[in-house]
């Protein structure tokens, strides 16, 4: 009985290759498409805010994410829900270049694929990180007020970085690998070595018309500087400015009399600080909107919608009738591909023995 039944599973184990791969067949075809997918499914706008600004953290170029719920008012709102993302940090939010989305599905289960455009990579920001965690403990002390910190970064970035008159090094990550950059690097990187020193500070972005300036005309029109908070009190601080001119520190801890004396100019609402988090009342609209991005013509551009679809032909009640259908079909996928992977595990262990 023994030699036989050694005999049975020979010839079972001598087919075992076959079993597997029809095995794993009917596993792929029964699991639902989502299991494999790398993107989330959301609900609500703010999940879908916080999940937004997760992948543009992470510097994805391309990314792709599920919404199931009203997607009508998900799509009037989206716009603001990625700004919002984008500007719950300064520093990420000068980071993007250019984005734009696709929209495809129902009014009740949709999918959004995002493609964004960065200054730099996420190997690049990883090195800023580390950089800056290596340098700033170097120029600051814990005994030293928040003034002196803050002129100590200051001035190292004046006398270590250099203003790329080419305008082509254009980040943190050129200002500290080339020793170049321009204002938006600058502000960037102080931003960053001003956070790591416990000071708080924003970006702040707006034009120049002062002729003595330093830096090119092509860059007045888009400049960026900081905004840093000390006793309470919030000053203006342009690095960029400072570089390279007779009086290091013509434009630290300046008032907003002072820039504007100077020929700064910028929207009154980037001094209001935090931005409060807003969404418009929902009012669906069906439309869909296109628009081009436009070329980066030398600082940041703002971000660009650049393509918006979403298909509203059946009626909300047969919507909701498929996407019924649609649940039940996927429970049941999911106990089919259950049992498979049961079946496997026994199969496996009987070969096993």
């Amino acid at each position: 009985m023994k030699q036989l039944k050694h005999i049975k599973l020979f010839k079972v184990t001598d087919q075992w290759p076959w079993l597997v791969m029809i095995l794993l067949t009917i596993s792929l075809l029964m699991t639902p498409s989502q299991a494999f997918a790398k993107g989330q499914t959301l609900t609500n706008l703010v999940d879908l805010q916080k999940a937004i600004h997760v992948d543009l953290t992470n510097r994805e170029t391309n990314f792709t994410l599920y919404y199931t719920g009203d997607t009508t008012q998900m799509i009037e709102n989206l716009t603001t829900v990625f700004e919002q993302a984008k500007q719950t940090d300064d520093y990420l939010n000068r980071s993007l270049t250019s984005w734009g989305y696709n929209v495809a599905g129902t009014t009740i289960k949709a999918t959004l694929e995002f493609t964004v455009g960065y200054l730099t990579t996420k190997e690049q920001e990883d090195y800023i990180d580390e950089k800056v965690k290596a340098l700033v403990p170097t120029l600051i002390t814990s005994d030293m007020s928040d003034v002196a910190k803050e002129k100590a970064l200051h001035d190292w970035l004046i006398n270590h970085v250099s203003y790329d008159f080419t305008l082509n090094q254009r980040t943190a990550y050129t200002a500290l690998t080339t020793g170049k950059t321009v204002c938006t690097g600058y502000a960037m990187l102080m931003y960053k070595m001003l956070n790591l020193a416990g000071i708080k500070s924003y970006i702040i972005a707006g034009n120049l018309s002062e002729t003595s300036s330093s830096i090119p005309n092509a860059e007045w029109e888009n400049h960026v500087w900081n905004l840093v908070q000390i006793d309470n009190q919030w000053y203006h601080v342009d690095v960029t400015n400072d570089w390279n001119n007779p009086d290091s520190h013509m434009f630290f801890n300046k008032g907003s009399a002072f820039m504007q004396e100077k020929g700064f100019a910028w929207s009154e609402d980037q001094l209001i600080r935090p931005v409060k988090s807003k969404l418009p009342p929902t009012n669906p609209s069906n439309e869909p909107v296109n628009a081009e991005s436009p070329e980066n013509s030398g600082e940041i551009i703002d971000p660009q919608l650049s393509k918006v679809s979403i298909g509203l032909n059946l009626s909300e009640r047969v919507l909701k009738i498929i996407g019924l259908i649609e649940t039940i079909v996927t429970m049941f996928a999911k106990w089919i591909y259950t049992i498979i992977q049961q079946l496997s595990l026994l199969i496996r262990d009987l070969i096993q023995t």
